[in-house]
């Protein structure tokens, strides 16, 4: 015949349990928030990308969620660390309870951490790269063959480019100008231009 451990070792192995599992938790919400912190800096200080103001207020908010998170996880695992180890089983009780409502709570900041994550994911895929305004300047003459399709074509002028192709490393950089800019009446919505890289050099206009 089997005999049943006591009420109060069954409830001290139980808080025992619960304790490294909030520290372990805590331990990879920190990884998780170490790899958000490095993707936002590695985002706000791209200045290729362009990434939205937004993107980057909700990554720097999923952070913040994190870290609160953690500390509820570590006040959970720290629960009734300085009590003996023979408590009472009415106190080992409490002590489980305490450690249970941190983890949920600690458990609910850390998935919406994570959902804030996945939504910045969801919008960097789903939602195209919108076009940024550039400065574009020629520095050979031998460039500019595109003024057979815009007559008025200055050699240093304003346009719009998107950040996926400012990014590439193709020999052809598309740059959208306005038909004021062109001078091409056929043009009235503006056209596409394919400059070589090599002939111009692109500077960032956002701020100006």
């Amino acid at each position: 015949m089997k005999s049943t451990p006591p009420a109060s070792f069954s409830t001290a192995e139980s808080v025992l349990h619960q304790r490294a599992h909030a520290r372990f938790v805590a331990t990879l919400l920190s990884a998780v928030g170490f790899v958000v912190a490095v993707w936002l800096a590695v985002l706000a200080n791209d200045a290729v990308s362009g990434s939205p103001r937004h993107q980057l207020l909700i990554l720097l908010v999923s952070i913040v969620l994190l870290i609160i998170g953690i500390l509820f996880y570590l006040g959970a695992a720290a629960a009734g660390q300085r009590d003996p180890g023979d408590l009472e089983p009415a106190r080992s009780a409490r002590i489980a309870r305490r450690i249970r409502l941190r983890s949920r709570l600690g458990a609910v900041f850390a998935v919406s951490a994570l959902l804030a994550v996945a939504a910045v994911g969801a919008l960097r895929i789903l939602t195209p790269p919108a076009e940024r305004p550039v400065s574009v300047q020629f520095t050979e003459i031998t460039g500019r063959v595109q003024l057979e399709y815009c007559p008025s074509l200055p050699s240093s002028f304003e346009a719009l480019a998107t950040p996926t192709d400012l990014a590439s490393s193709s020999t052809l950089l598309p740059v959208w100008v306005a038909s004021r800019v062109c001078g091409n009446p056929s043009f009235q919505h503006g056209v596409w231009l394919y400059l070589n890289r090599s002939s111009i050099t692109v500077a960032d206009a956002g701020d100006r």
